[in-house]
């Protein structure tokens, strides 16, 4: 168990990271620092089940205890003077691959590439920070964190995470923290960076990142998108991988979504989306082979699945080639326990699903129906019909409705005549 006495000691360890002088003042002070040890993983597994009562998305069991014998020290449990109170700490230290593979939107903080990770003892370089977990103890919490982070990394060195919650997406900011991408343009749209005072490294191996490529993506809504999203899929299933047409285009795609990606706003990528009554199902995920050293791939599937838990999805659903389960694991995806491989379109495939957490701002019955009747995807900006109703305030509508009128009845052959 590690101890740190009081007063400004308890900030060392924030001092050679831009920490914000909120954080820096939060910290500073005195009393006691209170003391932080490794969990082992009985001790791990508890705190994250408790965990999982107040928060959804958490990792699995078994990565969470696979990363605690590769690294014994990455969860740590904070004393704060009494058993009914729970605060831990749980983090991954990088190598530099690691840190460079999750710049460039290529790591998966859900289910985590050991080798990438430190040893017990290594030196990091960078810290991706798994869950802070601190109910009413915020303050006591990050007293703990400055001298743990004053050991692992003494000159300081990039700190990353993600919001998980609207209460961190308020509180990282805050705190000093900014998108990653602002420091690595390929860093995933989601990631935050706390930068060390003396600058973000480069991680060596990075390759020069040249001109930024603009991505986006969006819903397919005219016949001109979904033609966009099928020319990109005959260019890759069918001129690729010798998909036949009516095995690629299988009867399904005028009952699903369909999300178009584009680079430089050339159609590059797209994927598709079916609903059942408890899951969606992700499928038809493609992108031409000219645009697969970008990040399209991952932003069609964090669009996707964002798209789903708009809607209160609470469970994904897929279908992936047994070579490719490391990518959608990124997402949380993982083999259904039990079910067997199988094969389609001459290629084996295993079932995955994932579970997706509530992000606060599900749509639902009582919600303003003017959000219900926008655009698919686009229902934070005002839509047409948003256009009408202020139309309407300004001047009396008049119906457009014929009156009704009797109708004459007619016969085989004769035409059917107004009255009045």
């Amino acid at each position: 168990m590690y101890h740190e006495s009081i007063g400004h000691d308890a900030i060392e360890g924030y001092k050679p990271m831009a920490f914000s002088n909120r954080v820096m003042n939060m910290c500073a002070g005195s009393g006691a620092v209170p003391s932080v040890r490794a969990a082992n993983t009985e001790e791990a597994l508890k705190a994250l089940g408790i965990a999982r009562t107040h928060l959804d998305g958490l990792v699995p069991d078994g990565v969470a205890a696979r990363a605690i014998s590769h690294n014994p020290d990455i969860f740590q449990l904070v004393d704060l003077g009494r058993r009914d109170r729970l605060s831990f700490i749980a983090f991954l230290p990088l190598t530099e691959a690691g840190a460079r593979a999750l710049v460039e939107g290529a790591f998966s903080g859900s289910n985590p590439d050991l080798s990438m990770v430190c040893r017990q003892g290594e030196q990091p370089s960078a810290i991706y920070i798994w869950l802070i977990f601190a109910p009413s103890a915020l303050r006591a919490t990050l007293r703990a964190l400055a001298p743990l982070l004053g050991r692992l990394a003494p000159s300081g060195c990039p700190l990353f995470t993600r919001a998980a919650t609207r209460h961190t997406a308020r509180l990282f900011p805050a705190m000093g923290f900014e998108r990653a991408s602002a420091v690595y343009p390929r860093a995933a749209d989601d990631l935050l960076v706390l930068r060390p005072r003396s600058g973000c490294p480069e991680f060596g191996a990075l390759p020069p990142v040249g001109r930024t490529r603009r991505v986006g993506v969006r819903v397919a809504r005219t016949l001109e998108d979904i033609m966009k999203c099928f020319s990109v899929r005959a260019a890759t299933y069918m001129a690729e991988q010798e998909c036949p047409f009516d095995e690629e285009f299988d009867g399904n795609d005028f009952c699903a979504t369909h999300f178009v990606g584009e680079v430089d706003g050339e159609p590059a990528g797209c994927i598709r989306v079916r609903y059942f009554s408890e899951f969606v199902k992700l499928e038809r995920l493609a992108v031409r082979h000219e645009y697969r050293s970008s990040r399209l791939s991952f932003v069609l599937v964090r669009e996707a699945l964002a798209y789903c838990q708009r809607k209160g999805y609470r469970r994904a659903y897929g279908h992936s080639r047994s070579d490719l389960t490391r990518f959608w694991g990124m997402f949380g995806f993982k083999p259904i326990a039990g079910r067997q491989a199988f094969t389609f379109s001459d290629a084996e495939y295993v079932e995955l699903e994932a579970s997706l957490p509530d992000t606060g701002d599900t749509l639902h019955i009582g919600h303003d129906p003017y959000v219900l009747i926008r655009p698919e995807g686009d229902w934070d900006r005002p839509g047409p019909l948003d256009l009408s109703a202020a139309r309407s305030a300004k001047r009396p509508r008049r119906s457009r409705l014929p009156a009704r009128q009797p109708r004459e009845s007619a016969g085989e052959g004769q035409r059917i005549r107004r009255t009045g």
